[in-house]
């Protein structure tokens, strides 16, 4: 097995360079992982043993304008929406005005300009790493005026990647934050897909898909499909869930694969988004799906403020770093 890195230039300057970290099995790829630096440094396209699982060029060009229509942008330091693009925290208010109407969405890291490193291969993996610092006089001061800095490495192995973050609190006060994955999984048109997903309970939200404030332990992990999986064409979500400590799976019967999401356990909660089967995007070349491991739930910052327990909101002090990371393991399901 040899591990490497190549570059595809860009065919606009919007989406920029493509970098490939890959896996060579003599004259096959065994795995790839397409990454958009100039993207907000977002994976876009997982392939694995010949196919694709996560929604890539050329099939999805068309939808690369949209966000998160392709990949898996990077959620920081606000996953999901955020009411009203206000949020309230120690008693000061602050608008994020960055994007979002009437609600902000996903954070300021996924369409912002990162710093990058230029990929390394070693013996076991391949390996890119990136960083965006927010600071006064920066694009994301206004949003988020928190002094601070993240750091993301995406690492490749012979059956799978890691996606690993870490934060720093560099000013003089605490600073509130979540991080998040909106990773995207594809499947043919008519292909079966089965979820395992051990969540504990949902948060209840409006239909502006914010939560409420209120948990509901009405969540049936075991369904009827293959290990205790559920039909991934029978869900219609939007919606974020608490999680338990235990392996998200996805199976793919008819391409043999089990997919399991290994988050660590700062990632207490993960949302899962159908927009194919809720209509959300008619005319795609693929059925598509998310699985969003994230360190909070949507709107954590308003919430924790109102006093909601079980947000997973993370709040630093100055000076303190925090780190965590998502394993995706790829296997053949039956041997």
């Amino acid at each position: 097995m040899k591990f490497g890195w190549e570059i595809i230039p860009g065919v606009n300057a919007s989406r920029g360079d493509r970098w490939v970290l890959y896996a060579q099995e003599d004259a096959c790829r065994r795995a790839e992982l397409h990454i958009y630096p100039g993207m907000g440094m977002k994976t876009g396209g997982f392939l694995w043993k010949g196919k694709w699982y996560t929604p890539a060029e050329p099939a999805w060009s068309r939808f690369l304008q949209g966000v998160p229509s392709f990949g898996a942008p990077i959620l920081f330091p606000t996953p999901n929406r955020v009411r009203d693009n206000c949020f309230t925290f120690q008693g000061n208010r602050y608008s994020m005005t960055k994007n979002g109407a009437p609600h902000a969405l996903h954070g300021v890291a996924y369409d912002s300009q990162w710093d990058w490193m230029e990929p390394r291969a070693e013996v076991e993996f391949a390996e890119m790493r990136g960083r965006l610092e927010i600071l006064p006089g920066t694009e994301n001061w206004e949003a988020f005026p928190f002094r601070c800095r993240l750091e993301v490495a995406y690492q490749l192995h012979r059956d799978g990647f890691r996606f690993h973050y870490e934060v720093v609190n560099l000013g003089e006060r605490s600073m509130p934050y979540g991080v998040g994955l909106h990773t995207g999984f594809v499947a043919e048109h008519g292909e079966p897909v089965y979820l395992r997903f051990p969540a504990k309970a949902r948060y209840e939200t409006t239909p502006e898909l914010l939560p409420t404030g209120n948990l509901i332990p009405d969540w049936k992990s075991n369904g009827d499909g293959p290990e205790g999986g559920t039909a991934v064409d029978s869900l219609k979500l939007d919606t974020p869930f608490l999680m338990e400590r235990e392996d998200i799976c996805l199976l793919y019967p008819r391409r043999n694969c089990r997919i399991r999401i290994r988050p660590t356990p700062d990632f207490t909660v993960a949302v899962l988004y159908t927009p194919s089967s809720m209509g959300h995007i008619p005319a795609a070349p693929e059925e598509l799906f998310f699985v969003e491991p994230q360190t909070c739930c949507t709107d954590a910052i308003n919430l924790h403020e109102a006093g909601m327990e079980r947000t997973g909101l993370r709040i630093l002090q100055p000076g303190q770093s925090e780190s965590g990371s998502i394993d995706y393991i790829f296997e053949e399901a039956w041997q």
